[in-house]
């Protein structure tokens, strides 16, 4: 486990991204609004207009609590290095939110904003299995790096949509993985990958008052994008990579789920949205049948109302977390 100092450390990384995103985000609803930079909530029955882009409150929080983490001076290089690869792939995102990227753009963007990557972790070229120890990949993990950033920033950019199920189970399998990493302290890749998963804890705890239902600012893409390449480089930084794949299982099936049955890489808004009834029950998308996904799946067995169903999105994402924990308990023995 961790000593107290470097608790403190991530206590105070969490508190200040916390902080700021808490405090940047209500200007920014004003903003996004006025310039209207906003979306229609299609999950309620009056359609309400949300401000979107909330991301660049996640990402201030976020990049305020890494250049905190770089004038401690721990392993400047990962940090400066894992912040850089952060904000490329928001800078993607942010473009995906203005000129909506094609489905090919998107990923191959977020492959080459996940290339500084291998500076850091393409040095140290290990994986750690759960149970099994460490395997050495080689050259092999160079072009795995940037792979899984952009993978992992898809990925949740994929499994989003309802009010506050982003954030919940972004912080579910983010505070999952730095448990992880306190576990297992001696055997990863050090202090900078828990501090960049604090960072990112605090941000999303920041603004989840803002985003729970009902929402009244959406993410973005930017958001989404911001998300999934931290916990990524956090797990990277920590070489924790099977377990974070373990901790956002529910990201994976869902991932999983639309790429068999599309058949290939496709772009969300060319289907149709989940669907919403004259009394806020949510059921399958209209598309459902050529295009599965796991909220739509967990609705065709029981249409329920959107709190409802983001909670049992969360609670999918606290069992997959908690055996990824359970994992690294019985690894570090």
């Amino acid at each position: 486990m961790i000593d107290s100092y470097t608790f403190f450390l991530l206590v105070v990384s969490v508190l200040l991204s916390f902080v700021v995103t808490f405090v940047v985000t209500p200007p920014l609803i004003k903003r996004m609004k006025s310039a209207g930079v906003s979306g229609v909530d299609v999950h309620k029955v009056e359609k309400p207009e949300i401000s979107e882009m909330g991301g660049f409150a996640i990402y201030a929080g976020f990049a305020t609590s890494m250049i905190f983490a770089a004038f401690l001076g721990l392993n400047l290089m990962v940090i400066v290095v894992s912040l850089l690869v952060v904000t490329l792939s928001a800078m993607v995102g942010a473009l995906d939110d203005v000129m909506h990227l094609g489905a090919i753009e998107k990923p191959l963007l977020g492959y080459f904003a996940g290339v500084a990557l291998i500076l850091t972790a393409g040095s140290d070229p290990y994986l750690l299995v759960p149970l099994l120890g460490t395997f050495w990949l080689g050259l092999a993990w160079i072009p795995i790096v940037p792979f899984a950033v952009t993978a992992g920033a898809n990925a949740v950019n994929t499994f989003a949509g309802f009010n506050g199920m982003e954030i919940g189970c972004g912080a579910i399998v983010t505070f999952a993985l730095i448990v992880v990493g306190m576990v297992l302290i001696s055997q990863t890749g050090g202090v900078a990958g828990l501090l960049i998963l604090a960072a990112l804890l605090g941000a999303l705890l920041g603004f989840f008052p803002y985003n729970r239902y009902p929402a009244r600012i959406f993410t973005g893409d930017i958001g989404t994008l911001c998300i999934g390449s931290a916990i990524a480089v956090g797990a990277i930084a920590l070489k924790i990579e099977l377990f974070a794949v373990i901790a956002a299982l529910p990201y994976i099936v869902n991932y999983g789920m639309v790429l068999l049955s599309v058949g290939k890489v496709t772009e969300s808004h060319l289907f149709t949205a989940t669907q919403v009834t004259n009394d806020g029950y949510l059921t399958p998308s209209k598309s459902y049948s050529v295009r599965k996904n796991l909220s739509d799946y967990i609705l065709s067995r029981r249409s329920m109302k959107e709190p409802a169903l983001v909670k049992t999105l969360w609670t999918l994402c606290i069992i997959s977390a908690a055996i990824s924990i359970l994992l690294a308990v019985l690894s570090a023995r």
